[in-house]
Protein backbone atom coordinates (compact mmCIF):
# COMPACT_ATOMS: atom_id res chain seq x y z
CA UNK A 1 0.00 0.00 0.00
CA UNK A 2 1.27 3.33 -0.98
CA UNK A 3 0.78 6.45 1.14
CA UNK A 4 0.52 9.78 -0.63
CA UNK A 5 2.93 12.28 0.76
CA UNK A 6 2.30 15.99 0.75
CA UNK A 7 4.74 17.72 -1.43
CA UNK A 8 6.80 20.46 0.15
CA UNK A 9 6.63 22.57 -2.94
CA UNK A 10 3.64 24.80 -3.45
CA UNK A 11 1.24 24.03 -6.24
CA UNK A 12 1.11 26.49 -9.09
CA UNK A 13 -1.92 28.81 -9.68
CA UNK A 14 -3.87 31.52 -7.94
CA UNK A 15 -5.79 31.28 -4.73
CA UNK A 16 -9.43 32.29 -4.48
CA UNK A 17 -8.51 35.32 -2.33
CA UNK A 18 -6.08 36.56 -4.98
CA UNK A 19 -8.72 36.25 -7.66
CA UNK A 20 -11.32 38.10 -5.57
CA UNK A 21 -8.92 40.97 -4.85
CA UNK A 22 -8.05 41.21 -8.55
CA UNK A 23 -11.72 41.29 -9.50
CA UNK A 24 -12.40 43.98 -6.89
CA UNK A 25 -9.59 46.18 -8.20
CA UNK A 26 -10.72 45.72 -11.80
CA UNK A 27 -14.33 46.59 -10.95
CA UNK A 28 -13.22 49.79 -9.16
CA UNK A 29 -11.11 50.77 -12.18
CA UNK A 30 -13.96 50.03 -14.63
CA UNK A 31 -16.40 52.11 -12.56
CA UNK A 32 -14.01 55.05 -12.68
CA UNK A 33 -13.58 54.69 -16.44
CA UNK A 34 -17.36 54.55 -16.94
CA UNK A 35 -17.83 57.76 -14.93
CA UNK A 36 -15.10 59.43 -16.96
CA UNK A 37 -16.80 58.35 -20.20
CA UNK A 38 -20.16 59.81 -19.08
CA UNK A 39 -18.49 63.10 -18.13
CA UNK A 40 -16.71 63.24 -21.50
CA UNK A 41 -19.95 62.65 -23.42
CA UNK A 42 -21.71 65.46 -21.51
CA UNK A 43 -18.85 67.88 -22.10
CA UNK A 44 -18.73 67.03 -25.79
CA UNK A 45 -22.48 67.57 -26.10
CA UNK A 46 -22.23 70.96 -24.37
CA UNK A 47 -19.38 72.05 -26.62
CA UNK A 48 -21.31 70.93 -29.71
CA UNK A 49 -24.35 72.99 -28.69
CA UNK A 50 -22.20 76.05 -27.97
CA UNK A 51 -20.53 75.70 -31.37
CA UNK A 52 -23.88 75.35 -33.12
CA UNK A 53 -25.21 78.41 -31.28
CA UNK A 54 -22.15 80.42 -32.32
CA UNK A 55 -22.56 79.38 -35.97
CA UNK A 56 -26.24 80.30 -35.83
CA UNK A 57 -25.37 83.74 -34.40
CA UNK A 58 -22.73 84.22 -37.13
CA UNK A 59 -25.30 83.31 -39.77
CA UNK A 60 -27.78 85.88 -38.43
CA UNK A 61 -25.10 88.56 -38.10
CA UNK A 62 -23.79 87.98 -41.63
CA UNK A 63 -27.32 88.42 -43.00
CA UNK A 64 -27.40 91.87 -41.37
CA UNK A 65 -23.97 92.76 -42.71
CA UNK A 66 -24.84 91.74 -46.26
CA UNK A 67 -28.28 93.36 -46.35
CA UNK A 68 -29.67 96.78 -45.53
CA UNK A 69 -29.03 98.19 -42.09
CA UNK A 70 -31.99 97.25 -39.88
CA UNK A 71 -33.91 100.17 -38.44
CA UNK A 72 -33.44 100.48 -34.69
CA UNK A 73 -36.49 100.44 -32.50
CA UNK A 74 -37.41 103.58 -30.59
CA UNK A 75 -36.08 102.05 -27.39
CA UNK A 76 -33.40 99.36 -27.45
CA UNK A 77 -35.12 96.04 -26.91
CA UNK A 78 -34.51 92.44 -27.94
CA UNK A 79 -36.69 91.18 -30.79
CA UNK A 80 -36.93 87.78 -32.43
CA UNK A 81 -34.71 87.37 -35.46
CA UNK A 82 -36.31 86.35 -38.76
CA UNK A 83 -34.64 83.77 -41.02
CA UNK A 84 -34.31 83.99 -44.80
CA UNK A 85 -37.68 82.23 -45.21
CA UNK A 86 -39.41 84.94 -43.20
CA UNK A 87 -40.02 82.73 -40.15
CA UNK A 88 -39.26 83.83 -36.60
CA UNK A 89 -36.21 82.03 -35.24
CA UNK A 90 -37.70 80.53 -32.10
CA UNK A 91 -37.17 76.82 -31.61
CA UNK A 92 -34.80 76.50 -34.54
CA UNK A 93 -32.08 74.00 -35.38
CA UNK A 94 -28.43 74.84 -36.02
CA UNK A 95 -29.16 75.51 -39.70
CA UNK A 96 -31.94 78.02 -38.91
CA UNK A 97 -34.83 75.73 -39.80
CA UNK A 98 -37.65 75.06 -37.36
CA UNK A 99 -37.46 72.16 -34.92
CA UNK A 100 -34.45 72.79 -32.69
CA UNK A 101 -33.44 74.05 -29.23
CA UNK A 102 -32.23 77.54 -30.19
CA UNK A 103 -33.94 80.95 -30.03
CA UNK A 104 -32.32 83.87 -31.84
CA UNK A 105 -32.88 87.52 -30.88
CA UNK A 106 -31.41 90.75 -32.19
CA UNK A 107 -30.83 94.13 -30.62
CA UNK A 108 -30.34 97.11 -32.93
CA UNK A 109 -29.12 100.37 -31.42
CA UNK A 110 -28.41 103.71 -33.11
CA UNK A 111 -25.24 105.40 -31.90
CA UNK A 112 -24.25 108.98 -32.71
CA UNK A 113 -25.93 111.39 -35.11
CA UNK A 114 -25.25 112.84 -38.54
CA UNK A 115 -21.96 111.77 -40.09
CA UNK A 116 -20.97 109.99 -36.87
CA UNK A 117 -24.06 107.78 -36.92
CA UNK A 118 -23.40 104.10 -36.41
CA UNK A 119 -25.65 101.11 -35.86
CA UNK A 120 -24.76 98.51 -33.24
CA UNK A 121 -26.20 95.06 -33.98
CA UNK A 122 -26.11 92.35 -31.32
CA UNK A 123 -27.30 88.79 -31.89
CA UNK A 124 -28.19 86.57 -28.92
CA UNK A 125 -28.75 82.84 -29.27
CA UNK A 126 -30.33 81.15 -26.26
CA UNK A 127 -30.53 77.42 -25.56
CA UNK A 128 -30.64 75.00 -22.63
CA UNK A 129 -27.75 72.73 -21.79
CA UNK A 130 -27.94 69.72 -19.47
CA UNK A 131 -25.45 69.87 -16.59
CA UNK A 132 -23.80 66.96 -14.79
CA UNK A 133 -26.84 66.41 -12.54
CA UNK A 134 -29.32 66.27 -15.43
CA UNK A 135 -30.74 69.76 -14.85
CA UNK A 136 -31.30 72.08 -17.81
CA UNK A 137 -29.12 75.19 -17.54
CA UNK A 138 -29.91 78.24 -19.70
CA UNK A 139 -27.00 79.33 -21.89
CA UNK A 140 -26.51 82.23 -24.31
CA UNK A 141 -24.09 83.22 -27.05
CA UNK A 142 -23.71 86.91 -28.00
CA UNK A 143 -22.15 88.38 -31.15
CA UNK A 144 -21.97 92.13 -31.77
CA UNK A 145 -20.90 94.24 -34.71
CA UNK A 146 -21.07 97.91 -35.68
CA UNK A 147 -22.17 99.22 -39.07
CA UNK A 148 -21.73 102.64 -40.55
CA UNK A 149 -23.88 103.92 -43.40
Amino acid sequence: MRIARKSARRERGFTMVELLITMLLLSIAMTGLAALQIHTIRQTSGARRAGEATRLAQYALERHLAGPIPAPLGTPDWELEINKSGQMMSGVAADGTLGGPYTVHRLVEALGTGVDQRTLITIRVQYRDVDGKGAATPRSVYLTTMRTP
